[in-house]
Parts: structure tokens; C-alpha cells; sequence
């Protein structure tokens, strides 16, 4: 993509460029330096304590050393909260799912074992924090305010839609799938993909690389209704979808497990042993039900 196309996707976006929200390399450079001189400073603080006084120093350097990183890092924008009184934070257990309405009338569903960060009153941005776990984001229309959904990997601007965006730390994938309108998604970087509807860009942790694809993205938010439709998943992905729907522990080896893919349509309606006996067909695995745990054996995909 050139650089023309770049600046007509920010302008549709309301972003004059992604360092805006972000930062370039000289920024980020810049705040490592000023940083490591900080916390350099600080430690000089703690040389010059006299030994009988290493105990109130230690706390002296810590105290200095936080203040220091919080302070530069709140002058570079890169904190997520200023206050947290300022903010709401909502977290969802395994086995439910909750709707949350955000101060500007946008509304989010939130998945089982999910944690979601937003400001009680948008300002000049509308940004919110998806700190861990999946939701379905269907954003109120606003042309002069996008809309970012901030997650430990992936950045998604959007002026008007809905979509959805998963994000377990759990998992070694991050994606988001558009149901309707358009959206724009980065990683720490760059930009990585502009998505329309029934697209989905599936991004990988360890590679840090993107893969956009076509998906039917309405199933990707019927978790709601207890329907798991995981298609082309890795075994990771389904297991931590049984695991957050039936609240159970599943242990298995995941290093022999790592390669495996499927696509499993399960039911969460449905008893967890219909469920696991759906799994271990596809899968070719045995399991073993204990009480909140699972024990899963299998030959694996190496």
C-alpha cells in the first residue's frame, strides 16, 4: 500500500497518522533513553546511602524508580490509565458471557473470562482497553471521533461498525472480524490490514505476522448463544473455549498438541461430556472428567 492510499485510510479514520495514538521509532527511542537516565539517576541515589541505611534507601530507590518509568511513560501517552477512579473496569468469570453499554451508547459483549477497561466519560478520543478475552463491539457512528479498541497486541480504529475482537493472553493468536462496516487494524508497529465485512485478520504472537481471510463473521459471535464455531482453529483455541464455557480446568500436552488444526462446531447447551465426546472424535483424543478438571491423551499432529 502506498502512501497516498495510507493517508486517505487515515483521513476516512479521523487520524491524521498512527503516531498520533503511537508514536514513531524516534519517539519510542527517545522515551527508552529518557527512561534508562531515570532509572540511572535513581540508582546513583541508592550508591550514596550509607550501608546502615540500605533499608530505607531500597524503598527511597523503588519509590524513584516507579515514579521515574510513570512519569515518562505518562508523558509519552503509552499508559493505559491516568486514574483509575477514572475508569471502569468490568471482568467476566468462566461460564457467562456479559453486555456492556460504553459512555458513548456503543455496546460490547463480553465473553467468559474476559476483562474490559473503558473511561466512565469519552473525551476528545473514544478509546477502550480490552485487557484480556474476546468481545463482539458494536460502535455508535461518529465521523469526527474514532473509535480504538486497544488490546496487548492488536489496535483496531473504526468510525461507525461492528466487529469483533479476540485477544486471550492465553493464546499464541490475536484477531478481529468484521461483521459490518470497515475497520483499520495495527499491530505495536504498523498497520496491518483494512477489513470489510466477513473479513478477519488472524495475527500470530510468535511470528508477528498477519493473515487476513474471508469468514462468515456472524458465527464468530455466537459464543453468545452457547454455539462455538471454531473454524481452523489451533487444538489451544478450542480447549480454552471449552475450558471458559464449562469453567474447567483441561490439561493436555500442548507441545505435542502445538500443530494441530480443526474446525470443531460445539454446543455449550449441551453437557460438557457431549461436548468433550465432539472433541475427542474430531481430535482422535481420549479425556477423563475429575470433578472442574479434564485429562486429555492423544497422539497429537507433530
Amino acid at each position: 500500500m502506498d502512501e497516498k492510499n495510507k493517508e486517505d485510510i487515515y483521513k476516512e479514520f479521523g487520524i491524521s497518522n498512527p503516531s498520533e495514538f503511537f508514536g514513531d521509532e524516534n519517539d519510542k527511542d527517545q522515551l527508552r533513553k529518557e527512561m534508562l537516565g531515570r532509572i540511572t539517576e535513581s540508582r546513583h541515589l541508592h550508591n550514596a546511602k550509607s550501608a546502615n541505611k540500605q533499608g530505607a534507601a531500597r524503598k527511597k530507590l523503588m519509590m524513584a524508580m516507579a515514579a521515574a518509568i510513570s512519569f515518562v511513560l505518562l508523558s509519552a501517552g503509552v499508559l493505559f490509565y491516568y486514574n483509575s477512579s477514572d475508569f471502569v473496569t468490568i471482568t467476566v468469570p468462566q461460564g457467562q458471557t456479559k453486555l456492556v453499554t460504553l459512555p458513548d451508547g456503543s455496546t460490547v459483549w463480553l465473553n467468559a473470562a474476559s476483562t474490559l477497561k473503558y473511561p466512565k466519560k469519552f473525551g476528545a478520543k473514544r478509546i477502550v482497553y480490552l485487557v484480556d478475552g474476546e468481545g463482539f463491539f458494536k460502535v455508535v457512528h461518529n465521523e469526527k471521533v474514532p473509535f480504538i479498541v486497544e488490546a496487548p497486541t492488536l489496535k483496531t480504529f473504526v468510525l461507525g461498525t461492528s466487529f469483533v475482537v479476540k485477544s486471550y493472553k492465553s493464546l499464541s493468536t490475536a484477531s478481529v472480524s468484521v461483521v459490518t462496516g470497515k475497520v483499520a487494524v495495527r499491530d505495536n508497529k504498523k498497520q496491518i490490514s483494512v477489513l470489510t465485512p466477513n473479513q478477519e485478520v488472524v495475527y500470530n504472537k510468535v511470528t508477528r505476522k498477519p493473515q487476513t481471510l474471508n469468514t462468515k463473521a456472524i458465527e464468530k459471535t455466537q459464543w453468545n448463544d452457547g454455539k462455538l464455531n471454531l473454524n481452523g482453529v489451533y487444538f489451544e483455541e478450542a480447549v480454552l473455549a471449552i475450558e471458559n464455557a464449562y469453567g474447567v480446568k483441561i490439561d493436555y500436552n500442548k507441545e505435542l498438541f502445538k500443530n494441530c488444526q480443526n474446525t470443531f462446531n460445539l454446543n455449550a447447551r449441551q453437557s460438557l461430556k457431549e461436548t468433550l465426546n465432539v472433541l475427542a472424535l474430531i481430535q482422535g483424543v481420549t479425556y477423563e472428567i475429575k470433578e472442574k478438571e479434564v485429562l486429555i491423551a492423544g497422539n497429537g499432529c507433530n
